[in-house]
């Protein structure tokens, strides 16, 4: 699977221009990072994007069957507070696309904790793009 290049605005885990990170998750480096997932959705306030965030964190502890293709990840939280996007890193696309395919309605078991993720009040998906990480595009520069 070709991966196009992440957007311009994206300068690395923890530098999105216009976005401050809120909290992450410590990187995995047992493995290399094959792809980066942007997962983008919009909500109401900051109050709403920092409880989803929690949400997220919260489900991902108690996640009965974690995939192993994750390798981390990063919420932004934009400055207006209504858009987040996570930076999740992955082994490859293809563990990604496993993961959502083996979810209901995206990355997760079929657990409460993601049913509240899933449909939480004032939170919108936008999309699920996934990209080339930084370290490979750097060293094709040099």
């Amino acid at each position: 699977m070709t991966l196009p290049v992440l957007p311009s605005f994206v300068h690395g885990r923890s530098d999105l221009d216009g976005f401050q990170v809120y909290r992450g998750s410590p990187p995995r480096r047992d493995r290399e990072v094959g792809c980066v997932v942007l997962v983008t959705v919009d909500t109401e306030n900051e109050a709403t994007a920092k409880a989803w965030v929690d949400s997220v964190f919260v489900a991902l502890a108690s996640e009965p069957n974690p995939h192993p293709g994750g390798l981390g990840a990063v919420f932004h939280i934009r400055e207006d507070g209504k858009r987040v996007i996570n930076y999740a890193e992955w082994v490859s696309a293809e563990d990604h696309v496993d993961a959502v395919t083996a979810g209901s309605n995206g990355v997760g078991s079929k657990t409460a904790d993601w049913h509240r993720v899933q449909n939480f009040p004032g939170v919108q998906p936008v999309g699920v793009e996934r990209y080339q990480p930084l370290a490979k595009i750097q060293a094709e520069v040099e």
